[in-house]
């Protein structure tokens, strides 16, 4: 792993730093994780590359964010017609459809593709809350045992209070038995 860099920006860093983070606001991301990713690139921090962008990048890349954020906007108003689905929990699931009457013949296979890629993953979801639902079953009988062991637990804490006693007791009377034994001179002698 290269060490954290702590020198001046030169301006290539400063280009590749702001195309980072434009290209993450324009696809719906966070500058935060642009910042991540140039600070991956550039061997610098996350914080760095925040800092850098907010005290100098930003205002020289103004009108380019601008049109990354509208860019952003854009996608985000295509993305709005959701096809509602529900599985076998009766959760509902949304899938984005794009407006395929705007779309060509191309986009709209590319859409079919994306409806069948999310068709495919509540398929691996609902395995998983198949899982799920065994994990939980296990957890329930493990509750159950639990519950049993601390019962048989309490039990024998309960016993061993009550043999104790009875021990204490029996030496108490064997100790008075020896001191009465002492005073019998019968026996003494």
């Amino acid at each position: 792993m290269p060490s954290i860099r702590q020198d001046a920006w030169t301006h290539a860093e400063d280009g590749k730093l702001a195309e980072i983070v434009l290209r993450h606001i324009k696809e719906g991301s966070t500058q935060l994780a642009g910042f991540a990713e140039a600070g991956r690139l550039l061997s610098r921090t996350s914080a760095a590359c925040g800092f850098r962008w907010n005290s100098a990048i930003r205002k020289i890349y103004e009108q380019a964010l601008k049109e990354a954020k509208e860019i952003r906007k854009k996608n985000r108003k295509e993305k709005k017609k959701t096809l509602i689905l529900t599985d076998d929990s009766g959760t509902e699931q949304h899938a984005t459809v794009p407006n395929t009457r705007t779309l060509g013949k191309r986009a709209a296979e590319t859409d079919i593709d994306q409806v069948i890629c999310f068709l495919n993953q509540l398929k691996t979801q609902s395995a998983a809350l198949d899982n799920s639902e065994q994990v939980n079953e296990q957890l329930r009988n493990l509750k159950i045992e639990n519950q049993l062991l601390d019962e048989a637990y309490q039990k024998l804490q309960k016993d061993y209070s009550n043999v104790k006693r009875n021990y204490e007791s029996l030496l108490h009377v064997l100790k008075a038995v020896d001191e009465a034994r002492k005073e019998i001179p019968a026996l003494n002698e």
